[in-house]
C-alpha cells in the first residue's frame, strides 16, 4: 500500500485536497497537527492512501475515515526535542522522558504534548508535607541576590494570612547580619524580627524567646562563612530545614554550582524557586530537580511582599513553559483571574 503525504493550514484543508485530487477512492490513515513555533506558521500533515474500487458513494462518511492513532514521527519528536531546549531543559532529562513515554495511542500533536508535559512536571517532586508543616527553624540558603530575604518575607505574608486557622502561624524573622533596612520593611508589614549577631546571641534567642513562636524564618545576611556555621549549628536539630533558593533566571550550571557549595554543609530539604516571572522557562528547574534528585516546594514571582508565592503545583509550573501548541500560561491568568485557584 502507498502512502500519500498532504499539508495544509488546518485538516479540513488538507481533507478537501484529497478529495480534489484524488475523489472517493482516498482514505485518510493518520494526521499530524504541527504548532506555529520560531516564526513558522502552524500546519496539518496528513496520510492517506487509495482503495481500487472507485465506485463507492461521494458520502462523507464512507469517503474519510477515522484517522488513525498518531504514529510518533521523527520529525515530530525533533521538533518537541527542540521546543523542550528551547525551554532550558537539559539534554538528559529530556532523553529520559521522551524515551519513556509511549506515544502509539495517543491522537495527534497535542495529546501528545499533554503527555510530555505532564511527564515533566512529574519529574520533579513536591514536598507538601513542608509547605502544610514547615519546621519550627526554616533556614533558606542560595547565593547573594538570588532573593532570599524577599522569599523569607513573602512566607511569613503566607503563613500569617493562611485562610485555615489551621494553617496560622505566629512568625518571627531571625536575622543573621541583616540589613537595618530590614526592619522598617518588617515593621511596615507588622511581621516581628530580631537580630543576631553572634552565636550567644542566637542562643539567647532559642532559649528564651523562640517558644512564643510557631515559625521562626532564618534571613541569613552577608556574614562571614565560619560565623554562620557556628550561629546555625545552635538551633535545634530536630526542629529545624534548610532550603534552598533558585533563582529562574539562572543558568543550570549556576544553579548546580551554588547548590553543591551549600550541600556540602547542610542537608537541604526543598527547593524555592524565584524570580519566575523573569526568566523565559523552568526547564532549568525541573533539570537541577532531576539531577539533584530535590523536591519542590514554592515557586516565587514578582516582587510584591503579598502575592506571587505559589505552592508548587502542576498548573503553575505548566504555565511556565512556552513553544508548545497549547497556550499553558493563558490558561493559568484566566484561571486565576476567574478566582478558580483560590
Amino acid at each position: 500500500m502507498e502512502f500519500i503525504q498532504i499539508e495544509a493550514k488546518d485538516y479540513d484543508e488538507a481533507i478537501k485536497i484529497a478529495r480534489q485530487r484524488y475523489g472517493a477512492a482516498v482514505r485518510i490513515h493518520s494526521r499530524c497537527i504541527f504548532p506555529a513555533s520560531f516564526g513558522k506558521k502552524g500546519y496539518c500533515k496528513i496520510e492517506c492512501y487509495l482503495i481500487e474500487d472507485n465506485s463507492i458513494e461521494d458520502e462523507d462518511d464512507k469517503v474519510i475515515e477515522k484517522p488513525k492513532s498518531i504514529e510518533a514521527p521523527s520529525g515530530v519528536i525533533a521538533e518537541m526535542r527542540k521546543t523542550l531546549l528551547d525551554n532550558d531543559f537539559s539534554s538528559s532529562l529530556i532523553d529520559k522522558v521522551i524515551g519513556d513515554l509511549v506515544w502509539e495511542d495517543a491522537k495527534d500533536l497535542t495529546e501528545m504534548e499533554l503527555r510530555l508535559v505532564n511527564a515533566l512536571v512529574d519529574s520533579a517532586e513536591v514536598n507538601r508535607e513542608d509547605i502544610l508543616h514547615p519546621p519550627k527553624f526554616f533556614v533558606l540558603h542560595g547565593s547573594t541576590a538570588v532573593g532570599k530575604t524577599l522569599s523569607l518575607l513573602k512566607l511569613s505574608m503566607l503563613y500569617t494570612a493562611a485562610v485555615e486557622a489551621s494553617a496560622k502561624r505566629n512568625i518571627i524573622v531571625l536575622s543573621l547580619g541583616g540589613s537595618s533596612k530590614l526592619n522598617s520593611i518588617c515593621e511596615l508589614h507588622d511581621i516581628d524580627i530580631t537580630h543576631a549577631v553572634n552565636p550567644d546571641s542566637v542562643r539567647e534567642f532559642v532559649a528564651k524567646e523562640s517558644d512564643r513562636y510557631d515559625l521562626v524564618l532564618v534571613d541569613i545576611g552577608e556574614i562571614d562563612e565560619d560565623l554562620k556555621s557556628a550561629m546555625l549549628t545552635i538551633l535545634p536539630k530536630e526542629s529545624t530545614g534548610h532550603y534552598f533558593c533558585a533563582n529562574a533566571r539562572y543558568k543550570l550550571s549556576e544553579i548546580e554550582a551554588s547548590y553543591k557549595k551549600v550541600a556540602s554543609q547542610y542537608a537541604l530539604r526543598s527547593v524555592i524557586v524565584t524570580m519566575c516571572d523573569e526568566s523565559y522557562s523552568i526547564g532549568n528547574i525541573l533539570s537541577f530537580c532531576n539531577n539533584e534528585n530535590m523536591s519542590l516546594l514554592f515557586l516565587s514571582s514578582g516582587r510584591n511582599m503579598s502575592r506571587g508565592l505559589h505552592p508548587a503545583n502542576s498548573a503553575y509550573i505548566m504555565s511556565l513553559f512556552h513553544g508548545f501548541s497549547l497556550d499553558f500560561k493563558s490558561m493559568w491568568d484566566n484561571a486565576d483571574k476567574a478566582g478558580l485557584l483560590d
